[in-house]
Parts: structure tokens; sequence; C-alpha cells
């Protein structure tokens, strides 16, 4: 097994692993420029690359930038970091203050201790000091998850890292005290040679931690076998540095699935459209236009669209035709009841006329108006009537007053009478009334409301009777069209759920929406050629980029396989999306099988090539950790596995500083009886949650 081949000492140097191949030299940029790509799916490619904001920018068909989608980064990576010591108080296993010292720089220490002695309460402090969380977490209990402070000293929890930094001579620190009841109410600090503490994020340390995780437990190790497929998938795409490539690809399958649906779905609802225009067609000229134009063999969208639009409505217009729409006019029975008035009036004055009852009221009535004339112009005596000066004078006033009294007796039996007709005039009068200010004179309605009115001048009882018969009934029809028309134009321009106006609204929606199938019918195609290029160029860079760290997993593999007679061929990066899994060549007995299986390998087997596959990790160019700790990776192993194994940490001690906790001593018997060069410590711990290292 070799080490990092660049940069021995861990020194800045050129990164050569793609930390900072956002830029123009980035493989994936120098493939797009030699690729064979029509320019619309270029523009996509270039646009799946910068993000998401860029790519639905680009389907739209606004122009694309040319440029790399964030500008080139430093090409010299972080110092590489050791492990000096890690401290460790009140956290999990561990009560009062633990210190694991260590050598900074590469070797082999293994720290062995019975289960309980506070081996991994060590680990996952080391990791969630760094980190702020432990992947052995992940998936657990909320209660379990959360009982991680010690009881025995749980009044201060705190976990620190010293590192040492290539080129340094002091140590940094990292620290994190927990400051709530909850495990994530952690804060951290760095604290480097001669500076204040500063927040962790000045290491630049974020991304690496994901990508590179200097920190090994037996439950990773387990689902990087047994869990699901695509978390191996995404360890390694990361640990390649292929994230961001992983997430274009995912953005234009997004892209081709949005499109392909949008492309489908005015076709998917036309059927229904059809139906329901088919069914109000009957009557409905627009309805009867509107489905000649679908079921058509060429969809006119232009034409649709126009019969989709609803007619232009003046809102006085509006106004008018709800107002007629609820328009009550005389309803025959109430004309009936002043019709019967009228002419009772009527025949009771003709019963008394030519009475000298009669010619009594008369009189009286002639009288009174010439006394309010005579008061209205009491300075002009002369008759109106007759022309007379000085007939109207004061002493013509007095007789008259003294001449109604004396006949108002005889009067008095015509009295009911013309009282009862002036009763019915007023009557009808009331009934008679203009039309209302709203109501167009030029209409129908109009014209029959005016004719109505115009009844009320008449004095004559008869004639005024058959007048509210005859006018009334043509006001009573006029406003019964002039209601039906206007519900029925209400229905169309105003009224959904009665007419054409929900069908309007459907057919425009559908037909924006063709609008935008032809739209993405047109994109889908470059958005489809873009994604099956980038595809298959990202594939063929994973296992470009994949190739040296299984070639390193194959010679792991055959120092922990032992006399096993499996030998471990290529790695693969296969898939994407949901399907995205690692594919393992491997020949069992001499026979080539496609892939590897769960039923295939036995639980050791599976435990021991998932340590393949993990351990390269921490040899990776650009991996700025120059350690790894490693917490039971024993388990499940027979003797010679074990031999193996302590073969494979030794060799990748001699490159990076290995950490390992383990209750199992057949690793450390392995290592004495095979003479590998390692420091092995001790580790135990009291009743009161007090653990030492020695």
């Amino acid at each position: 097994m070799t080490g990092d081949a660049a940069d021995p000492d861990g020194r800045d140097g050129p990164d050569e692993s793609g930390r900072g191949a956002a830029g123009p030299t980035d493989p994936i940029w120098l493939r797009l420029a030699a690729a064979d790509l029509d320019p619309e799916a270029h523009a996509l490619v270039v646009a799946a690359l910068h993000g998401d904001a860029e790519l639905e920018a680009a389907l739209r068909g606004e122009p694309a930038v040319e440029a790399p989608p964030v500008p080139p980064r430093s090409q010299y990576r972080p110092r590489r970091a050791y492990l000096r010591r890690v401290r460790v108080r009140g956290f999990r296993g561990i009560g009062r203050e633990a210190v694991l010292d260590l050598r900074p720089g590469p070797g082999l220490t293994v720290v062995i201790g019975r289960n309980g002695s506070g081996k991994s309460s060590l680990a996952e402090a080391a990791e969630v000091a760094l980190t702020g969380r432990s992947q052995r977490w992940e998936g657990m209990q909320t209660a379990w998850r959360d009982g991680w402070r010690n009881l025995h000293d749980g009044e201060r929890t705190e976990a620190s890292v010293e590192l040492v930094l290539a080129g340094d001579r002091e140590s940094t620190e990292v620290t994190r005290v927990w400051t709530g009841s909850s495990v994530r109410s952690a804060e951290g600090a760095v604290t480097r040679p001669g500076r204040s503490p500063e927040p962790l994020s000045t290491l630049g340390w974020d991304d690496d931690l994901r990508r590179y995780r200097p920190f090994l437990s037996y439950a990773e190790v387990g689902r990087t076998i047994e869990g699901r497929a695509s978390e191996l998938y995404d360890m390694l795409s990361a640990l390649i540095g292929l994230t961001g490539l992983a997430s274009a690809e995912r953005r234009l399958a997004r892209a081709c699935r949005e499109l392909s649906r949008r492309a489908r779905r005015p076709g998917k609802e036309l059927p229904e459209l059809v139906a329901a225009l088919r069914e109000a067609a009957p009557g409905n000229q627009r309805a009867e236009a509107a489905l000649a134009a679908l079921e058509g063999p060429d969809i006119d969208l232009e034409r649709v669209a126009g019969l989709a639009k609803a007619d232009p409505v003046d809102p006085e217009e509006l106004i008018v035709l709800r107002r007629t729409r609820r328009l009550a006019v005389p309803e025959e029975s109430t004309a009936s009841d002043v019709i019967d008035e009228l002419r009772g009036a009527a025949l009771e004055l003709a019963m008394v006329a030519g009475t000298k009852s009669a010619r009594a009221h008369g009189v009286i009535d002639l009288l009174r108006r010439a006394l309010e004339h005579h008061a209205q112009h009491s300075a002009d005596a002369r008759c109106p009537v007759c022309g007379a000066d000085d007939a109207l004078g004061p002493d013509w006033a007095a007789r008259a007053v003294a001449e109604i009294g004396a006949l108002e007796s005889t009067a008095s039996g015509a009295e009911a009478a013309y009282a009862r007709a002036e009763e019915a005039r007023e009557k009808a009068r009331v009934l008679l009334a203009p039309p209302p200010e709203w109501v167009p004179r030029d209409s129908e309605l109009g014209r029959a409301w005016a004719e109505w009115s115009a009844g009320s001048s008449r004095s004559d009882l008869v004639e005024l009777a058959d007048h509210v018969v005859r006018a009334g009934r043509r006001l009573r029809g006029a406003a019964q069209i002039a209601r039906v028309e206007a519900a029925h134009r209400l229905s169309e321009i105003s009224e959904p759920t009665e007419g054409w106006a929900l069908l309007a609204d459907r057919l425009a929606l559908w037909v924006e929406r063709a609008r935008d199938a032809e739209f993405a019918q047109d994109v889908r195609g470059p958005a489809e050629r873009a994604r099956a290029w980038l595809v298959q160029a990202a594939r063929e860079l994973r296992n470009e980029r994949l190739r040296p760290l299984a070639s390193q997993a194959e010679m792991v593999w055959r120092r922990l396989r032992q006399e096993r007679h499996i030998d471990l061929g290529a790695l693969r990066l296969i898939g994407s999306g949901l399907q995205r899994r690692v594919a393992v060549d491997v020949t069992l007995d001499g026979a080539e099988s496609a892939e590897t299986s769960p039923g295939v390998l036995s639980q050791g087997e599976m435990h021991a090539l998932a340590l393949a596959v993990c351990l390269p990790r921490t040899l990776a160019k650009g991996n700025p950790f120059g350690f790894l700790i490693v917490d039971d990776p024993v388990q499940a192993m027979d003797g010679p596995t074990v031999e193996g194994l302590a073969d494979v940490l030794a060799q990748v001690g001699r490159h990076r500083q290995l950490v390992v906790f383990t209750h199992d001593t057949r690793l450390t018997s392995a290592l004495r009886r095979l003479q590998l060069p390692a420091t092995i410590r001790t580790i135990t711990r009291t009743p009161n949650s007090e653990v030492f290292v020695r």
C-alpha cells in the first residue's frame, strides 16, 4: 500500500484532487469544451453545473453564462493536521477529565480495553469536537441519543482535540463545550498559536470533514456494505470530489422529468375538456366552435384562445344587467286591485251623476278653486272665467264661503263617491310610476314602461282602468323578456357556475398549458441530450477518479482476505438518483461474478470488504487530515483476517497517524507476533467513570 505520492510531509503543495477544480481546468469543463454538443444542450449543461437558478433561467430561454460556476479556489490545500492530545470530561462514559496523549505524525496507536472502558467515548468525543455530531448517533432514538452527559461528573461537559499542523511547533486546539441539555447545544472554538479563540469555520475544514471524515466507527463500516446502496455511493462521490457533478445530474434529471410532465399535461386534460364542451355545446355557439377547433386534426391555439376570451363588458352595462335580472314590475294581482278600485269608483260616480248632491258637490268644488285663486291673487278682482272687473272682491269671497256652507249638506250624498274616485286615481298614479333611470329608454322595456307611466295623467276612471290593463300586460311581458335576456347574458360574462364563463376559464387555462407544452417539447430535446451527455461524462470521470482508490482498496482486500479465494476487482459508481449504487467486481474461486451481493460473502468478509473500501480515503490526495480514528474494526473477523487487518493498519500507519480503539486482544497479539510497528495503550474505567489511558 502506498501513501500520498505528493507532499509526503503534509506541507502546502499543489492540490491534484480537484479541491480547487471548479475552474476552466476542471476535467468536466475540459470534456465539455471538447464535446460535440449542439449549442442548446451545451448551454443547459453549463447552467446545470452552475446551480438551480441558472438552469431554470436557461430552460426559460434566457442567456446562459459560459464561465465556470464558481471562481477557481486556491490550488494549495490546507496544511496536514495530526493529533497530539484528546481531552474529554463529563461526556458519555467519561466523568472526570480523561486524556489521551499521542505522538503527532504517522504511526499506529492501538488503545485496547474491555467493553465499557471508555474507548468509544474518547473516539466520539474527538469526532464531536471537530464536527459537532457523531455518525453513530444518527438514526438512534432521541432518549438514547440525548443521554450523552455523564452521570458522575456532568456539571461541565467538554471535549477538546489538540492538533499539530505541518510547519507549526505549537498546537492548535479545538474545543467544544456543552451549555444546554441537548447534545446539539455544544459551542465550538479553535485556538491557534498566538491567537485568540475563533469560530471553527475559520479552519476551512467544513467541506473536508464531510469529504474525508477522519473517523471510522464500526457502525459506519457496517452501514457501508449493509446500509442503503446510495450511502457508499455518496461517500465515494464526495471523496473523489464530484458531489457537485452529482448535483448537476440531479438538476437535469428533475428538469427532464418536469419538461416531460408539462409536455404531456394538455393531452391528458383534453378528453375531459372536450366532454365538458360537448355537454354545453347545444345552444352555445362558442362552445360549439371551441369543440370543433379542439376536435380537428390540427388545433389552432390562437383561435381557441380567442374563443376562450370573455366578451368585454362595460361596468355600467353589467350593473344594468344585474338590476334587470332582479327587476320587479307591478304584478297582475296588484294591478287588478287598482283596476277594480277604479271601476268601482267610476260606477259610484255614475250613480250620483245628475243629482242635486252631485251638482252641489260640483259647485262647492268650483267655489273652492275660485277662493284659492283669489287668495293667491287678492289684488286682482277680475274674474278669470267671464272677465268681469271687480267680480272677485272681498264681498264675493264672503258670499262664496257662505254658499259653500249652505251647499255642504246637500253635497254630502255625493262626497263619498268623489272621495273614493280621488283615492282610486291616487292609487293608479302610484302604480303608474315612471321607469328607473337606469332602464334604457330605447329598449322594449323602456318603451313599454314609458307607455305605462304616461297613463298617470289620465283623469277618467274608466279610461285609466283600461290603460292599467292594456299597458300593464305589455310592461309585464317586456319585463319578463328583459329578465331572461339579462340572466342569459350574465351567465355568459359574469356567472361561471351557470354558463360559459367557467368553460371559458378552463379553455383559457388549457390553451396556456398547451402553449407551455409546445415550449417544453422544444426544450425537452436539448435537455435530454444535455442529461445524456452529462451522465456519460460523469460516469467516465467518476470511474477515472475512483480507479486509484479502487487500487488501494484491492491491496487492502488482498491483505485482509488471507486464504480466501475471493478477489476484489474494480469499484464502479453506477446509476443516478434513487438508483445510484457502487458496483464491486469480484472473482469467487476463480469464477468471475458480475457484482458482489450480501449472499456471496460472510459477515466477516463483508466487514473486511467495508474496511477495504473505507480505509483508502485517509490516503487520498488533498486530504488535510493526517490522522484517522478507527473504533472497533475487529468485530466479526476470524483469526487470519485479524492478522491481515494488523498488517493493513501497520501499512497505513507508515503514511498516516492511525488511532485504533478495540476490545479484541487478538489485534494486539497479531501486531506483536508479526512484529509490526505500533504503540499499544491500555484504557481502564473505574466505577465512578474515571477513565485512564496508560
